[in-house]
């Protein structure tokens, strides 16, 4: 039974290992399209804000 659960422990921590410090699954040319035009209107309410 400890045998197994020290097995488990190292499959979850190889797992969680590999999740951070790996970037996230597909493709990684793909351009976001709404997180562009997100951060753009973030930017620009920010901008309106700081010109008070």
């Amino acid at each position: 039974m400890i045998t197994f659960l020290i097995a488990m422990a190292v499959i979850v921590a190889f797992a969680a290992f590999v999740a951070h410090y790996s970037g996230p699954a597909g493709s990684s040319n793909i351009i976001d399209r709404d997180v562009q035009r997100l951060q753009a209107d973030l930017s620009a309410m920010h901008g309106r804000t700081t010109n008070i």
